[in-house]
């Protein structure tokens, strides 16, 4: 089988598995459990894809750290479980905006790019 061939049927695989959708995996991490009140502290995304033999694999990653919004709540339990210092002096972080922007550019660059 050609590289080509193997390609075709690995597009073909992933086109099956998931019906034209582009596997995302996406974590956030916040500082509570109320999405209106509760800052976005951190956030990662994973591009799947799968191999020749149908193996999901991770094809690219994205994670930043966000500067929270004025205003928002930071609960001490929350902080405390994922050992997140919003206020580190050392902890690079970015606008949520921009974050969520280059994120949501990323997978639309790899939607585009996606032969299915």
């Amino acid at each position: 089988m050609s590289d080509f061939d193997s390609q075709e049927e690995s597009n073909y695989l992933l086109a099956n598995r998931f019906r034209t959708f582009l596997p995302v995996v996406v974590d956030i991490e916040t500082g509570g459990f109320n999405s209106q009140t509760d800052a976005m502290l951190e956030i990662s995304a994973v591009i799947l894809g799968m191999d020749d033999n149908g193996i999901l694999g991770i094809e690219q990653t994205y994670f930043h750290r966000i500067i929270p919004f004025e205003g928002l709540k930071l609960e001490e339990a929350a902080l405390k479980f994922t050992g997140i210092d919003p206020f580190h002096p050392l902890r690079v972080a970015r606008p949520e905006r921009e974050v969520m922007q280059t994120m949501f550019g990323m997978v639309r660059d790899a939607i585009k790019s996606e032969p299915l």
